[in-house]
This record gives structure tokens, sequence and C-alpha cells, in this order.
């Protein structure tokens, strides 16, 4: 549902490292940041109505996407989903980044969702989220900024 978000920070990744090794696991953990970031902290949560259950016995592959509450909710998630394969043929260039950075969101939500009705790595995600997650969180952002910035003078 976030993919924008996470194709654009792979893409990103893989444009500040340009090496795969590092920028597979740069990119692996900006999802969590960035899934934590845009729920936990109610950047884009409000307009989404993600806590709206949908009705008892309804298929397991349509709980992927939020209950559509509202109209803003319903035209939100359609912008994305538009959005997604647009940003991902323009930044296709970047693929590496961006496949590691979306991989946890496929495993979760197009494989394990559907088929087991559950999303384990987001329910990690969920219990990593703490009091002092954004603490954790922009550790992890000034460990990125701190690598490329070296990586840069490196080079030079």
């Amino acid at each position: 549902m976030y993919a924008p978000y996470h194709l654009a920070a792979g893409a990103l990744t893989e444009k500040g490292m340009k090496t795969r090794v590092p920028t597979a696991g740069i990119a692996l953990l900006s999802a969590a940041l960035l899934d934590n970031l845009l729920l936990r902290n109610s950047i884009i949560e409000p307009i989404q109505h993600l806590h709206s259950p949908w009705p008892p016995g309804t298929p397991a592959i349509l709980q992927i996407v939020p209950y559509p509450g509202d109209l803003l909710s319903t035209f939100v998630l359609a912008g994305l989903v538009v959005l997604t394969p647009a940003l991902a043929y323009l930044m296709r260039h970047y693929w590496w980044g961006m496949l590691w950075a979306l991989s946890p969101d496929i495993v979760d939500w197009i494989i394990l969702r559907p088929t087991i009705g559950r999303s384990p790595i987001h329910d990690l995600f969920d219990q990593l989220s703490m009091p002092w997650g954004l603490a954790v969180e922009v550790t992890f952002i000034a460990v990125i900024v701190v690598a490329l910035i070296w990586r840069r003078r490196v080079k030079v």
C-alpha cells in the first residue's frame, strides 16, 4: 500500500551505495523504518482508516487493502496503486534497491496474508515499535547518512 515510498527509498539507497550487499541491507531496513514512520507517527494513517475492519467472513485476499471507509480514503488508495507501477517504471534502473525495500511487503501482503491470514513480518514491526522507537529510527537514519557520507569521502 505504501509501495511508492518503499520504491523511492530503495532507489535512493541504491543510488547512494552503488554496491549490491550494502544496498540490500539498508533498503531492507528502510522498509521497517518507513512502515513505522508512516503508520505509527500518523503521517498517512488518518486519511486511510486502516483500523476499519472488514466484515467477518471477508476473504483474506481482500483484506490486503484498507476497508473503504470513505471517498477520500478510496481516492488516496487508488492514487497509491497508480503511482506504484509508474514509479517502478521510471526508476527501473534502481531495481535492486527497490526490490529489497519492497520485499517485506511482498512477502507479507502478497504471499503470507492471502494464504495464512496473518502478516508475521509486520507483526514483528509492531512488536518492535515502542515508546522510544522514534529514537531507534532516527539512529538508523543517522547510520545510513554517515555510511553514505563516508562512502563519498573514500571515493574522492
